[in-house]
């Protein structure tokens, strides 16, 4: 027992040093590293239930450590969050991107390699796992050598105690602390308990959270808005500029919708200085609804701002990370796609990648969109490093948008772009060239070829732009960004805010617009969270809300920003710390 107390007390130190890329000691929480401990010795105590001899378990031990920890450091890197369990439930999707990063070996990971190598040496040839001599001396046998003079049952018995103590102790610690998302998780709390607090299993009473279950309705029925608004003690509800869906559909002339999400559109370049102007057509762009969109992911996880967008339902109410698409849509579920079928629109879904990336082929289908296109729809695909380019995926939207034009239909479109994917390394055509000193020439090479990205992106929303202002039909377009990138952890400390207080850091605002070419609306909006946008581009096209837009709508009356980051009353400047148990039942109630 000693060498397991001994053990679990070093392994968190070993995996914080890999994961971060430097030789560390305590997380910056140091009440946190006791929780560390705790979840190894967990590992530990299963690994002796199944095996009876220190030595191999030990082995075992630290060589899975090792890969998790190398894992982790990659993540960090990439993605600039740690790695949590809503990651290795989307492993396929990160297979097919992985090939577009560099693999850097850090020091810390070599120091660990020798130290992992020297320690088999030393357990092989020092202290002799002779598993065979063992084993042939019988099964007794081989029990005595490795657990002394235990009772084999008593020994068992032992060890699942211990377990579950360890199991019961460890959940109670996570279900009582909110899990960290932000930039700094790992060098915050430790590395191995951010993990651990991320698998739902340790976390008490998670049903009683999930949102957007299997019992989700997609008609929601006066009687159930009168009961919801009652139980969660809504202000009356605003109804007067909500008009009938069925008198629009027969008497109102629809416009056009299209949504475009532009993968890794951030703010980076707002707080450093270029050589060329980056968001040129964006920062002049006027006559638009223009802001900052509050999104509760960074570096990755695109599909959970998609989701908040279509749906309205916020995942900030999770105590552990999600990926709905995943884990919830599982039949059909109430999205804006369906609403804009019931206002007779014809609906799509494209995005220029594999269907299967986040089972968008089975969630779009689920959500009730007409047509699906992925990578082989596109045609005469044009390419930006090994990704359809933000331009060819315009010239498909346009094609489409014409095809139901002329058949004297209206479209909802609905596109997520690729070009600007993470895995950011020197390309042709790159031209932006930051001003940053003091970094090294790996990640001044990722910056920049970002940079120069968020250009080619924003020359290319001109091509949309130019086309519907020449057009007779009414059209309202859409534009946000789903994330900011990640460049790794210095130029991450340096271009965003990832101190303590990551409820108030900018890496988790993005641009939007919303542009229309029968009106012009200068209107900027401070901050606005994924889960409420679509209720301004409803507004916008000046189409009805229906019943779940007319709750949503009361809510964003007197919050404009709410996810895991950021709760934001209106009129009130104060982004953090804001009482959101009001909203929290009504996610419960509603979506339960």
């Amino acid at each position: 027992m000693f060498r397991v107390i001994v053990t679990s007390f070093i392994v968190p130190i070993f995996v914080d040093s890999i994961a971060s890329g430097r030789f560390t000691v305590l997380p910056r929480k140091k009440r946190t590293y006791l929780y560390n401990v705790v979840a190894v010795m967990l590992l530990y105590t299963l690994l002796n239930i199944f095996f009876w001899q220190y030595q191999i378990n030990f082995l075992i031990l630290i060589t899975l450590y090792f890969i998790i920890a190398i894992a982790m450091y990659y993540v960090h890197e990439f993605r600039g969050t740690n790695i949590n369990m809503s990651d290795i439930l989307s492993i396929n999707t990160a297979k097919e991107v992985a090939s577009g990063y560099k693999y850097e070996v850090t020091p810390t990971m070599l120091v660990s390699f020798i130290i992992i190598v020297l320690e088999y040496i030393v357990q092989i040839f020092y202290y002799k796992i002779d598993l065979l001599e063992n084993y042939n001396k019988g099964i007794n046998g081989f029990y005595t050598a490795n657990i002394g003079k235990y009772n084999v049952f008593l020994y068992e018995i032992k060890e699942i105690l211990i377990f579950i103590f360890l199991f019961s102790l460890l959940r109670d610690i996570v279900s009582k602390n909110k899990y960290d998302y932000s930039i700094m998780a790992g060098n915050n709390e430790g590395y191995l308990y951010n993990f651990y607090s991320s698998i739902p299993f340790f976390h008490k009473n998670n049903k009683e959270n999930k949102l957007y279950d299997d019992n989700l309705s997609i008609d929601i029925t006066k009687d159930d808005l009168t009961s919801l608004k009652n139980k969660v003690s809504f202000n009356k509800l605003d109804t007067k500029n909500a008009q009938s869906i069925d008198k629009f559909i027969s008497e109102s002339k629809k416009p056009h919708v299209i949504v475009i999400m532009n993968e890794s559109f951030g703010s980076v370049n707002r707080r450093i200085k270029t050589n060329v102007k980056v968001t040129n057509y964006y920062d002049n762009l006027k006559g638009v609804i223009k802001g900052d969109l509050y999104v509760n992911t960074f570096g990755g996880g695109t599909a959970n701002t998609e989701f908040e967008f279509l749906t309205g339902v916020s995942i900030g109410n999770y105590p552990y990370p999600v990926m709905p698409y995943n884990n919830f849509v599982k039949k059909d579920k109430y999205s804006l796609a369906h609403y804009f079928k019931k206002l007779g629109y014809k609906t799509f879904a494209m995005h220029p990648y594999t269907a299967t990336n986040y089972n968008r082929d089975k969630v779009y289908k689920r959500f009730g969109f007409d047509e699906l296109l992925f990578f082989d729809d596109f045609q005469n695909k044009k390419y930006v490093r090994s990704f359809v380019s933000d331009a060819s995926m315009y010239e498909e939207i346009i094609r489409r948008y014409e095809s139901v034009k002329n058949n004297n239909e209206t479209a909802f479109i609905f596109g997520i772009t690729m070009q600007n994917h993470s895995g950011y390394s020197k390309f042709d055509g790159q031209e932006v060239v930051s001003y940053i000193d003091n970094i090294n020439a790996y990640e001044k090479e990722s910056l920049d070829s970002y940079l120069s990205l968020m250009k080619i992106s924003d020359d290319s929303i001109r091509l949309l732009i130019n086309y519907f202002e020449k057009e007779k039909d009414n059209v309202v377009l859409l534009f946000f960004g789903d994330h900011n990138a990640s460049f790794g952890s210095s130029i991450n400390s340096l271009v965003y805010d990832t101190n303590f207080n990551y409820e108030c850091s900018n890496a988790y605002v993005t641009p939007f617009f919303i542009y229309n070419n029968f009106e012009k609306n200068n209107r900027a909006i401070e901050g606005i969270s994924a889960n409420f946008l679509s209720l301004e581009l409803l507004k916008s096209a000046h189409l009805p809300f229906d019943d779940v837009h007319i709750l949503m709508d009361s809510i964003y009356k007197e919050y404009s920003v709410y996810n895991f980051h950021k709760r934001k009353k209106v009129n009130d400047g104060e982004l953090c710390d804001i009482n959101f148990d009001r909203l929290m039942e009504f996610e419960e109630e509603y979506l339960k």
